[in-house]
């Protein structure tokens, strides 16, 4: 039977035959063998990569928080006096007064921005490296405890967007 590098004869697609594929796991892994994080480039092969994947997977997950939070205070303050008690995590700005529509474009492009960095980080959990996993909720506990001090409202869960 052809091995997984043979491609049953299809031919190669192009790719670097020098270079092995990415591990790919469909159930938790503690691996640190050609594990390929987001893009080919990136890869987990020594207990190094692993070390600076981790911590940038750490990263990557607080900034997520960090750009939630900025994006929230952004919205607060295009929002007319009087009216920044009505913006929240979960609720749009509401009431009589219309939204510009200057205001509307950049929310919806944060909005798309976040929605984007968020299936990153999924893509990155989908790994289903434990390494991996536990960096990405690591960075989201860490962030989301920074950044969550301005109000007391309901703890939301995590979604792709």
């Amino acid at each position: 039977m052809p091995g997984h590098g043979d491609h049953g004869g299809h031919g190669d697609h192009g790719g670097d035959s020098s270079r092995p594929m990415c591990a790919m796991n469909m159930s938790l892994n503690w691996s640190t063998d050609n594990v390929c994080v987001l893009f080919d480039f990136w890869r987990i092969n020594s207990g190094t990569s692993l070390l600076f994947s981790v911590v940038a997977v750490f990263f990557l997950g607080y900034l997520y928080e960090s750009s939630r939070a900025r994006v929230r205070q952004w919205e607060q303050a295009m929002a007319p006096t009087g009216t920044n008690e009505s913006i929240g995590a979960e609720r749009p700005l509401v009431g009589s007064i219309a939204v510009p529509t200057s205001v509307r474009w950049k929310r919806a492009l944060f909005y798309g921005l976040l929605v984007a960095y968020s299936y990153s980080l999924m893509l990155i959990f989908m790994t289903y490296n434990g390494y991996l996993m536990l960096a990405v909720i690591g960075g989201a506990i860490a962030g989301h405890y920074s950044y969550s001090t301005e109000s007391w409202g309901s703890v939301r869960g995590a979604s792709c967007h």
